[in-house]
Formats: structure tokens, C-alpha cells, sequence
């Protein structure tokens, strides 16, 4: 049994570095847009936005998944990971067979999913176990019933908890990410040990990012960060870091105050959308309110070209595209970004 090695927090973005100029790298991570609906309706989710709401495609289809496989093989075969964005990945009827196409260009390639657990039924676990190369990541907000239920809307608690268990007896390696609220920041110290019961090596924690106005969710980012460090808070995270790491868990968790550092990975992240569009981040594929301290403005739409039209690597590396990902890269924040929860807090 290998020794546990407690890794450091991620005090800044992350960010991919190479020995090949950033002028001609190839993309580290491809991440794929499946689907703009979900199982959940999570009222401080961006799908819940209007823009969203507005246009729902509902899920890519398989067959114009494989014709952009076709025009990226190239940098897939090239990348070390593939993402499915921020939506419920295993409800795609044909996410197994995206999975396996994808394996089929470059068999070493990590697949990274996040779920929200309600679909971790005994036949998708036992699917999942088939790939070596799996980064599981399932979302739980807290460790008691009424927490989790009162921030994800629509979840069941108990099924979900079920399919966490479901995992562990499959000797499925998972991480866990906790989206900070003021309401449930006081249960971290408990959610460890909790976690470590259901066999979680990796737990993230995550401020809210709100996209609408503070006073139209039931949500509130006050107490858990501000324009300052927080020290009490800051404090408590140490904490829990040292008793994660005492139950040979790594925690990673974000800074306490603002500061437009950027996100890190749209500069190492070929994000391709549903119409075959290269975006900055799935944010800027359409406007979205973007909320931080009361105030809202709308993310700017940043799309470099389409893949079914252009080349992908031709994309990628072209001026604009470049130098929007450089300034991510150097941890600074492109102006279209300023007052993005993700760009200014970080996300781990």
C-alpha cells in the first residue's frame, strides 16, 4: 500500500507548463459541451439563467459528436484529458459510447465526469469500472440530509448517498466537491470523516459562484468570502486541510477574497460547445448574468471559430485565441472576463 504524501493547496490558478512555446502547444484537456439540461433544477445554477433557459438544445448528438471526433483526432490523441462541462455527463443516452470513440484515438487519455450522483445506479457503476484512466467527481454539499437537499434542487439525499456507496464497493476511486455556502460551511469538519466512510480520496471545496443577483436565490456568499482575506475563514480551512490530511484525504479549497487571477484552465482547454464552436469557457459561449457582491453583468460572448469549418489546431493557435489564453496563462483576467465568480475567486 502506497504511503499517503498530503499534496499543497493550490494557492494560485493552475496552470500547464511545457518545454514547447505556448505559440504551437497543443490543448492538455479537450472538454466537450453534451448536453444544456440537466435532471436537476438548482436555482443558483447557470442552466437556470434566462440565455439558458431560453435555448435549450437539449443533448449533442452522437452522431455530430463522432464527425467532430473526426476533425480533432489529432488533438486528442495529443491531450491528457477529456471533460464533459459542468452538466450531468451520465445523462447523455450515449455518454459510454462517447467515452469508448474517445479511448479508441488515444487509450491512455483520462476521462474526467462530475454527476451529481442520481444516476449512479448498479448498471452505470458497474459500466464505469471498465476505465482505468476515470476521474470521478460527484458533487455533495454537505453531510446531512437537509443541507444537501435545501441547496441542490431536486436531489434525494438517500439516493444519492446509495450511489456513493454503490461506489466504493466497486473499488471506484471518486473525489468530492462541496460548493461553499454560509449555510453549510460550519459541516465541513464532519463531511470528512463522512466521506472517508463512503470512500472519497479527494474532496474540493468551492465558493459559490453566483449568476444571478444575490437576492433572487436562496443562497448567500456573505461570511464565506470578500473584497479582504477572510482570516476566520481562512483559519477553519487550515483546519479541515489538517484533518483531511490526518484521515489521509487531500483538500484542496479556494482563497477568501477577490482578485482577478483568472481561472487557469481555459489556457490549456480546447472547449468545444454543442454547434461545434471553439469558446473561451462554456460561459462565454452566451451571455450570463455573473453576480458578485449585488452586482450583475453579462459575460461577454468569446467564440474563435467553428470546427466543422476551420481547423481545429488552426483555431486554437491563431492571434485572438492565443492571446486571450496567454493572459489566463500569465494569471491575469482578460477584460470580457472581469467579474466572473470563477476568474475572481478561482476554482479548484
Amino acid at each position: 500500500m502506497s504511503k499517503f504524501i498530503p499534496e499543497k493547496n493550490w494557492t494560485l490558478p493552475p496552470v500547464i507548463e511545457s518545454d514547447e512555446p505556448f505559440e504551437v502547444r497543443y490543448p492538455h484537456e479537450v472538454e466537450f459541451t453534451l448536453m444544456d439540461i440537466c435532471n436537476l433544477k438548482c436555482s443558483h445554477c447557470y442552466l437556470e439563467t434566462e440565455n439558458f433557459q431560453n435555448r435549450q438544445d437539449g443533448f449533442l448528438k452522437f452522431e455530430f459528436f463522432l464527425e467532430m471526433l473526426e476533425r480533432l483526432e489529432t488533438c486528442i490523441k495529443k491531450a491528457k484529458t477529456v471533460n464533459f462541462t459542468s452538466v450531468e455527463a451520465l445523462m447523455h443516452p450515449n455518454i459510454f459510447e462517447i467515452v469508448d470513440s474517445l479511448i479508441e484515438i488515444n487509450q491512455n487519455i483520462n476521462i474526467r465526469i462530475t454527476t451529481n450522483g442520481m444516476l449512479l445506479n448498479k448498471k452505470r457503476v458497474e459500466k464505469l469500472t471498465e476505465y482505468k484512466n476515470l476521474r470521478l467527481n460527484v458533487s455533495l454539499d454537505g453531510y446531512k440530509k437537509e443541507t444537501v437537499e435545501a441547496i441542490k434542487t431536486g436531489v434525494n439525499y438517500d439516493k444519492l448517498i446509495d450511489g456513493m456507496k454503490r461506489l466504493q464497493t466497486y473499488g471506484i476511486d471518486y473525489h468530492t466537491s462541496f460548493v461553499v455556502t454560509k449555510e453549510n460551511i460550519n459541516e465541513l469538519k464532519d463531511y470528512m470523516p463522512f466521506c472517508k466512510k463512503l470512500g472519497v480520496s479527494v474532496i474540493r471545496a468551492n465558493p459559490l459562484a453566483a449568476w444571478k443577483p444575490d437576492d433572487e436565490i436562496d443562497v448567500s456568499t456573505e461570511g464565506i468570502y470578500s473584497n479582504e482575506p477572510l482570516q476566520n475563514v481562512y483559519k477553519y480551512y487550515k483546519e479541515c486541510e489538517q484533518l483531511a490530511h490526518s484521515l489521509e484525504m487531500q483538500f484542496f479549497y479556494r482563497r477568501t477574497y477577490t482578485k482577478p487571477y483568472g481561472c487557469g484552465f481555459v489556457s490549456y482547454t480546447m472547449l468545444i460547445n454543442m454547434e461545434g464552436g471553439m469558446a473561451a469557457c462554456l460561459l462565454s459561449t452566451r451571455p450570463v448574468p455573473m453576480s458578485l457582491y449585488g452586482k450583475t453583468k453579462m459575460s461577454k460572448v468569446v467564440v474563435w471559430g467553428n470546427i466543422m469549418e476551420e481547423d481545429p489546431y488552426k483555431i486554437w493557435t491563431n492571434k485572438e485565441c492565443l492571446d486571450f489564453r496567454r493572459i489566463i496563462h500569465e494569471r491575469r483576467l482578460p477584460d470580457s472576463c472581469q467579474g466572473c465568480p470563477c476568474g475572481e475567486l478561482g476554482i479548484t
